[in-house]
């Protein structure tokens, strides 16, 4: 798992110095990327889209209406036949679930571009833009703040892996997934690091080298605005948060974000963020991915 990841974030790396178009490798050559997505995105589609093509490949577009996972068709029968038509399947998913079971039943290669549970992807684009800023991952310390929702369960993995610590600032009633952050402790312990879950903003702040946040409200949630808007307010990434950051500190966010919600346009739009560079890497990390799994 971790020489994986490791290689993942080091081949992106590499891809993002490498040629334009003619002079790169193309591992994906006559070969085809089928996209199935339940919820629309702009990075993960295109990202993926054109790392397809850089990389030599073409990619389809599957929308939500064009497959109703497991309601117009079952699950295992789409699976079936994407595998016949599809080198490899991308799938932006509502529930972890159906992920599993998509990958249980195709005979291609499934790589998870978002459910409800994880977003492993989005996870090493992350790490990929702090080792590429600060040129070292293990040792170093990660904040999040905010909801412990699928892209907080992921960095809990991603960080116990690399050997960084992380704290977790979530209120009680919106802490990462119990299970997955049993599994990550586990995993730092091996690893000589430390990820932790607490409800102080400011104690996991406390001289981080990373602070990161996410949307409050996300794709389904939106009956409960008012009322994740007032329970979080106390999490915003602000210029008070951040005086309790680290000298170097830098700020991540994986967008779409919301300035005066879940982060200050004065740390958005600040020096020490880096959510533009971020954005980039999911191009750079989709390009290892696909070389990795064809």
């Amino acid at each position: 798992m971790k020489d994986d990841l490791e290689k993942i974030i080091a081949k992106a790396l590499k891809a993002k110095t490498e040629p334009p178009r003619g002079r790169r490798p193309e591992p994906l050559k006559r070969k085809v990327l089928a996209m199935i997505f339940e919820k629309p995105s702009l990075r993960t589609r295109v990202s993926f889209e054109v790392a397809a093509a850089q990389l030599g490949g073409s990619a389809i577009y599957i929308g939500p209406d064009e497959v109703q996972m497991g309601k117009r068709e079952s699950v295992a029968d789409v699976a079936k036949v994407l595998s016949g038509y599809a080198d490899v399947i991308m799938y932006r998913a509502f529930s972890n679930e159906v992920m599993h079971e998509l990958a249980k039943h195709a005979a291609v290669p499934v790589v998870n571009g978002l459910d409800d549970l994880e977003h492993p992807c989005q996870c090493a684009a992350d790490l990929m833009t702090v080792m590429e800023r600060k040129q070292k991952l293990k040792g170093l310390q990660l904040a999040y703040v905010g909801d412990g929702n699928n892209v907080c369960n992921s960095l809990l993995l991603g960080c116990a892996v690399v050997g960084m610590n992380m704290r977790a600032a979530t209120p009680k009633s919106h802490a990462p997934n119990a299970d997955i952050l049993s599994n990550a402790r586990s995993i730092a312990e091996e690893n000589g690091c430390v990820v932790e879950a607490m409800s102080n903003p400011f104690d996991a702040v406390e001289g981080a080298d990373v602070i990161y946040t996410d949307t409050w409200v996300s794709m389904g949630q939106e009956e409960e605005r008012e009322e994740r808007e007032s329970m979080f307010l106390p999490y915003q990434v602000n210029a008070k948060l951040v005086e309790r950051a680290g000298k170097d500190w830098m700020f991540l966010h994986c967008l779409p974000a919301h300035r005066g919600l879940e982060v200050s346009e004065e740390v958005i739009d600040g020096p020490q963020s880096l959510v533009f560079t971020q954005a980039e890497n999911r191009l750079h990390v989709q390009k290892a991915i696909l070389a990795a799994v064809v």
